[in-house]
């Protein structure tokens, strides 16, 4: 009997606890700020990576050109602007 009465209350306390986590994710999006984890790569910096790419750079420079993200984050999104 106590076991369900503590798993009620561990119930409870999850409920409350995703219940401000919502709230707080809502609040921080209200407030302009992007939820989740950041982006290695800058919107300006994509772009530059695609104008590369359009020249005809090889993906090996342009993946040396961003040192800040992983190799297959650089490659992949690269690559996926040209879809």
């Amino acid at each position: 009997m106590m076991a369900a009465i503590f798993a009620a209350i561990a119930h409870y306390e999850r409920e409350l606890i995703r219940e401000r986590a919502s709230a707080a994710r809502e609040a921080a999006i209200v407030r302009g700020m992007r939820p989740g984890r950041q982006l290695k790569l800058t919107a300006k910096q994509l772009d530059v990576a695609q104008k590369m790419r359009e020249a005809g750079e090889p993906i090996q420079t342009i993946v040396r050109t961003f040192p800040q993200a992983s190799r297959s984050t650089r490659h992949r999104r690269t690559m996926s602007q040209d879809c």
